[in-house]
Order: structure tokens, then C-alpha cells, then sequence
């Protein structure tokens, strides 16, 4: 059964990793009858798997007695690491059933995907009383990222994205690891500019990874392009052109849950070109997006009344012009009335599958 606390994290997760990533019906029968659960939630991304343990304090059990609280801490600390380890165990093992993602679709867990282990407690007295203890949990060898759900939504609504959440896990986990709790943190950037924080307050650390990554003003710069993005991507379930092809719009949402805001922020430059050109009936290919390191190449279409191009044509384009890739994607755009317009996609992977 999924509690009450379990539902809230689920819904939020919704938000920012999408249906189609997020699984939180987990449990299976092992050899003897035996019921296990797979972690409380976790974040499929194919190649990359979030576990989530949630620990949350009874309101009738909570208490002003500090030796107390601080007892019930470690002990669910203990607790929630050694439900972790299991949790991997059973992903390594590769023997897990099918699981249902949040769309209803039958997704099998990847047991070679990179596993990011992460502990989140709901009783945001914690985070007041005992804020080292939210920042990582080291035993037996093993450091964990721990969060209050409030610093949890915070890296959630800063970032956005599901790529960089997961990076920023990893990125906070070496963190604390090479620099240990920390009041305040310095970061110069390379362009001279000087970054202050105060990495318990707030989840602050958020700032300092994009920095790092983007530089100050580009990290701002390209914020307003996610939000479209976002919309695009809880949408794309009715916007892939399908044949008789199962769960059809699970790999494109994979595929964009690895896009990084500099993707993104390109994407939807794209995207306007290819609007602007439909609007003045110059239906063509506008635009494309390539990425060599991530083999996928993107094509950009203005067109009228759904028509799409042939993926034959954009596939022999593409390797006559020398781009290798494994995914080939068309993005097409076409308006439907005068304030009215459609995004489109059609998906080809490296094994010939057509999602059109």
C-alpha cells in the first residue's frame, strides 16, 4: 500500500520527472512467497535510476525531548540505508518483475542503469533542528544524498530538469564528500564573478552546481526556455505519431528527460523558426540539432495539415552529409488556425523501430 506521504512525494515527482519515469507500485514476491518492495519511489530515466527511501515522523509520535528525536534519526537513518542496499540488490540482481509506470505503461527496470541512491525524511523539524544529517549519511563505506522533502522540492523547481536533478545529486554527494559540512561556501566563477552561499540554508548548494555548469547570468538566461519545455514533454503522449508501436511515447520522453538547458534553450529557439516559417507558408526544414556524444541528430519541420516528412529522406540526408547517429528524430510544426498550432514528432532508433 502507497501512504499518505508516499502519494505526496509521487505527485510532486510527477511534476518534474514526468509520468512516464515514475514508478511507485514496487513490491514483488520473491521464491517462498516472500513479499520485497523496490524502494518507496523511484526515478526511471532507462540509464540512470533514482532510488527514493522516504522516512516521515508521526505527528503523534513527535516529541520536544532532543535524545529522543535524535534516536529515532539514526535509527531511520539505519534504517533507510539498508533499504537502499536492498533496493540495488534487487535492481543488480536483474531478476525484478515489469513494473507499471505512472502512465500505465509496462517498463522493465534497466539492471545495468547507474543507480543514484537518495534518502528524503518529511518531517521538516529535521531539517531545523539537525541540518547535517539532510546533507549525507556515511556507513559501511556508502555515502547517501539525504533531504528534507522541502529541499527535495527546492533542487526540483530550481532545476527542472530531470537530467540535471539526477546530476545535482551527484554533484552534492562529491560535495560533502570533499569538503565535509560546510557553513559557507565561495565559488569564482571564470568570468571573476563570486558566488557566496550558505550551503544548509535553503538547499543553496543548487545555485553554486549551476553556476559551475552555466556561468551566473547563462544559467538565468536560459530559465525561461524550461518551463515551455516542460509543458512540451507532459504533452508529447498525444503529440507522437504512432503505428501499432507499444507505449510509443516512453522512448521520446526518455530521450528529452536527458536534455540539459542548453539543449533546451536551443530546441526552442528551433521551434519559433519553424512557427514563424509555417505562419508564412514556407514549409521546410528550418533547423536541425545534433548532438555527436549523444548520437541523436534532430530535424526541425514547418508544415501544413499534419504532414510530416519521410524519415527515409531525413535519414539518407543526414548520412550523406556525414552525421552519425543512433536516434533520429522530426520535429514538425504546423499551425491549425490562426491562434493554433501543433507540435509533432516522429522517432527512429537505432534498431529501425519507426514510431511513425
Amino acid at each position: 500500500m502507497v501512504n499518505d506521504s508516499e502519494k505526496v512525494l509521487s505527485a510532486f515527482a510527477q511534476m518534474y520527472f514526468f509520468k512516464e519515469l515514475v514508478h511507485d507500485q514496487l513490491h514483488f514476491t520473491e521464491e517462498g512467497n516472500t513479499e520485497k518492495e523496490v524502494a518507496d519511489l523511484l526515478l526511471n530515466l532507462g540509464d540512470i535510476v533514482v532510488a527514493i527511501q522516504l522516512k516521515a515522523r508521526n505527528e503523534a509520535d513527535k516529541t520536544d525531548d532532543i535524545e529522543k528525536e535524535i534516536k529515532w534519526l539514526n535509527h531511520k537513518c539505519k534504517d533507510a540505508k539498508k533499504q537502499v542496499k536492498d533496493s540495488i540488490s534487487f535492481i543488480r540482481a536483474g531478476t525484478l518483475p515489469v513494473f507499471s509506470n505512472e502512465r500505465g505503461q509496462q517498463i522493465k527496470i534497466d539492471p545495468e542503469a547507474e543507480i543514484i541512491p537518495l534518502i528524503i525524511f518529511m518531517n521538516e523539524d529535521i531539517g531545523n533542528r539537525y541540518p547535517h544529517i539532510l546533507r549525507k549519511h556515511s556507513e559501511d563505506g556508502m555515502d547517501i544524498n539525504c533531504l528534507s522533502f522541502k529541499d527535495f522540492q527546492i533542487v526540483c523547481k530550481e532545476l527542472m530538469t530531470p537530467i540535471e536533478i539526477v546530476e545535482y545529486l551527484k554533484w552534492r554527494l562529491d560535495f560533502y564528500q570533499n569538503n565535509g559540512d560546510v557553513d559557507i561556501s565561495i565559488f569564482m566563477g571564470d568570468d571573476d564573478s563570486v558566488l557566496i552561499t550558505r550551503p544548509g540554508s535553503g538547499e543553496a548548494l543548487v545555485s553554486q552546481f549551476l553556476t559551475e555548469r552555466y556561468g551566473m547570468m547563462n544559467a538565468k538566461e536560459m530559465q525561461p526556455f524550461i518551463e515551455p519545455f516542460q509543458w512540451m514533454l507532459h504533452n508529447l503522449p498525444e503529440r507522437v505519431v504512432a503505428e501499432s508501436v507499444d507505449n510509443s511515447s516512453y522512448p521520446m520522453i526518455q530521450f528529452f528527460s536527458h536534455f540539459k538547458r542548453s539543449e533546451i534553450k536551443d530546441y526552442e529557439e528551433r521551434i519559433s523558426r519553424a512557427l514563424e516559417a509555417a505562419e508564412n507558408k514556407d514549409y521546410n526544414v528550418v533547423g536541425s540539432l545534433r548532438n555527436s556524444a549523444k548520437k541523436y541528430v534532430m530535424f526541425f519541420v514547418s508544415t501544413h495539415d499534419g504532414y510530416a516528412l519521410s524519415m527515409d529522406f531525413l535519414e539518407q540526408w543526414a548520412r550523406e552529409n556525414g552525421v552519425e547517429f543512433d536516434k533520429l528524430i522530426q520535429v514538425f510544426v504546423y499551425w491549425v488556425s490562426d491562434k493554433e498550432f501543433r507540435i509533432d514528432y516522429a522517432f527512429k532508433d537505432s534498431s529501425n523501430q519507426y514510431l511513425k
